[in-house]
């Protein structure tokens, strides 16, 4: 019988090996591709000419032509109709798919959209909601969502203003012809500053809509015959973006002496440095797309009724192309040849064991039970620790995710991989309930042996002998890290770092409902960069954004960990104070105003802000009470000269209506 078996077993070592030789014999030809670029040439392409420039294309086995933008031409079209076989869009691809267009994404690699609207005039005062009324200026059925959406939430329709079509080149807006007009970050308002031309920027993103930028993508006829090609032509992509972030200045250089761009190295130095910010490289790698942030997408899309739910969902399922879903055919065919041979040969093997039925049920057992056990071990984040919290036993995935082995982890304790922000009084209430005998269940920030935070969602629970006694606590996790950074961007500004609009507005209905449950008190302080517009008129805007920055840092470095700072709009900061009276927050202000006004910034000599404080009365009705208390403070330490903090007048604690 035992010879039998051994037959048996070489028949399907031939099978299996026939199937490994054809994989491998699958030699992949030096193959001539082409990328339809969704504007002309400039740093917003830099990544793709540079994995053509260093050879990352050619790596790849491919030959790579790079198509400029016509206007004229609808670019997502140009590659459903098979004029190129990949493309650059953004997040209308959802909208095209839904429709019935065969196109899916590839790599996200603009985290954020540079699409805006750009409004005549400058002034802190103009807000989505001023623009009701006004000639607007953009270009329908491919990107404006985000600018509709922002509209949207300002209480305007389509209705509510003239739609002016896009011309493209920004001379209506300069003519005075439209009084918005999209445009991008990148772009638009460098050419203006260089006119002397005053205006406002209006960006979604500060009011919490946050769309996908440039996408990388393809047809589904593409991407199923060709995959393999495909998934070589998005990761020298991807290697393109990393080097060109690495080396701005050699990618502006190969633009300027190769794609005669019709931009000055200026310019694109200044598009270098917003499109930095737009990718978004030290929150999420280069590529990356979230369901979730399309789902988010979604809805918006069906608010502004440019999408059926039925049909998002059903999209949704489909849109996000994963390289390994699909597998070449002739492959594909010999495998089920394979698996049918496989299974008619372990049914011959079932009966040639059916006399050992009982001693094989057991072995079965074990090796199910054996098998459970490597793919908890593989996939779950677990480790154990005695009652010291001393390192007993960890799993697979805890080593690949910690960056250490078993070996370097076991008899250490568990703050290893703790990460040293957070302060060692959070895990004291943990501690507390562990050492009670109870669980304990939250999210913790670690750090990898590379020195990379992570963040886990834990859940950890004592660990009992049979009689009873505690013996240590086991700790099951799950990996939350892109979770976190998708929270992370949606609440961050992409130019300093530091809070955006949302996450203040959502931290100051928080203090706000503290306050009026529990009659606590806290205090606003609402800051403002004097003379900033001087500053960039004579610096330059470079030098402008940096002084921003280091604005930013500074107050960080200056404030206690339980404030919020945050950027308010413009070049106006808010720090929320909690549990903070009104002179505790002036003495606070005093000290954020000399911290500026005695630095030195790049570029600029010296610089100084004003500043308006307001603390919580129990007659405000909602937090915009609070905060125009604070920016009435803020224009009077502004019209009694500047570089000085006031602090809300009893005339306007008591009417703040009157300031509105």
């Amino acid at each position: 019988m035992s010879t039998r078996i051994r037959y048996c077993f070489s028949c399907l070592l031939i099978f299996f090996s026939a199937l490994v030789l054809a994989d491998d014999s699958q030699d992949t030809p030096l193959e001539r591709v082409s990328l339809q670029l969704k504007w002309f040439h400039s740093f917003q392409f830099a990544g793709y000419y540079m994995a053509k420039e260093k050879g990352f294309y050619e790596d790849a086995g491919l030959d790579v032509e790079l198509i400029e933008r016509d206007p004229k031409l609808n670019n997502i079209t140009q590659v459903i109709e098979g004029a190129a076989d990949y493309g650059v869009a953004d997040s209308s691809l959802l909208l095209y798919r839904a429709e019935g267009n065969p196109v899916r994404v590839m790599a996200s690699i603009f985290q954020h959209s540079p699409l805006v609207f750009i409004t005549r005039g400058s002034s802190d005062n103009i807000g989505p909601e001023s623009l009701a009324g006004k000639r607007l200026s953009y270009q329908k059925g491919l990107d404006e969502a985000p600018l509709l959406s922002m509209l949207q939430d300002a209480g305007l329709s389509e209705s509510d203003f003239e739609f002016v079509p896009l011309d493209f080149t920004g001379q209506a807006f300069i003519d005075g012809k439209v009084d918005a007009t999209s445009a991008y970050l990148s772009n638009q308002p460098f050419r203006l500053r260089e006119l002397g031309i005053p205006f406002t920027i209006l960006n979604p993103h500060n009011y919490g809509i946050d769309f996908y930028g440039d996408i990388l993508f393809a047809t589904d006829e593409t991407l199923e015959q060709y995959p393999d090609r495909s998934n070589r032509f998005m990761q020298a992509s991807i290697k393109g973006w990393e080097y060109t972030l690495a080396h701005p200045q050699e990618a502006i250089g190969t633009i300027i002496a190769k794609y005669q761009p019709k931009r000055t190295r200026e310019h694109l130095e200044y598009e270098a440095d917003v499109i930095r910010r737009m990718i978004a490289p030290t929150l999420v790698e280069i590529g990356y797309t979230s369901p979730t942030r399309f789902y988010r997408i979604a809805q918006i899309y069906q608010s502004l009724g440019k999408l059926d739910g039925a049909k998002a969902d059903k999209t949704l399922e489909s849109l996000i192309w994963h390289p390994n879903e699909h597998k070449q055919k002739p492959l594909f065919y010999l495998r089920v040849a394979f698996g049918i041979v496989a299974v008619s040969l372990l049914g011959v093997l079932a009966v040639l064991l059916v006399n050992s039925r009982l001693k094989n049920i057991i072995a079965t057992r074990t090796y199910e039970l054996t098998r459970q056990k490597r793919m908890v071990d593989q996939h779950v984040i677990i480790s154990e620790t005695d009652r010291q919290g001393l390192i007993t036993a960890v799993s697979d995935a805890f080593c690949r995710r910690s960056g250490y082995s078993a070996d370097e982890v076991i008899g250490k304790n568990h703050s290893i991989v703790r990460h040293p922000e957070r302060p060692a009084s959070f895990y004291l209430p943990l501690w507390d309930k562990l050492k009670a005998g109870e669980s304990w269940e939250g999210e913790l920030h670690n750090i990898d042996k590379q020195g990379n935070s992570y963040w886990i969602h834990s859940h950890i629970e004592p660990i009992r002998e049979f009689n009873g006694q505690l013996s240590g606590y086991r700790a099951v996790s799950e990996d939350i890290t892109d979770r976190k950074r998708l929270e992370l961007l949606s609440s961050t500004d992409t130019l300093t770092g530091i809070a955006n609009r949302l996450k203040l507005d959502e931290f100051l209905d928080t203090e706000f409902s503290r306050a009026q449950r529990y009659g606590t008190v806290f205090s606003v302080i609402l800051l403002d960069l004097d003379h900033f517009k001087r500053i960039n008129d004579q610096f330059g805007h470079l030098v402008g954004d940096s002084v921003l920055k280091e604005i930013a840092a500074l107050l960080t470095q200056e404030t206690r960990s339980t404030d919020l700072v945050g950027r308010w709009g413009g070049e106006e900061f808010l720090v929320i104070c909690p549990s903070t009276t009104g002179q505790d927050a002036l003495v606070c202000a005093e000290k954020l105003r000399k911290a500026v006004e005695h630095i030195h910034f790049t570029g600029v000599e010296s610089a100084t802000i004003s500043l308006g404080i307001s603390s919580y009365q129990t007659t405000d009705t909602s937090t915009d009470m609070l905060v125009t208390r604070a920016d009435a403070a803020l224009y009077r330490a502004k019209s009694q000269g500047r570089n000085q903090a006031c602090f809300a007048t009893e005339e306007e604690e008591k009417a703040p209506n009157s300031v509105l």
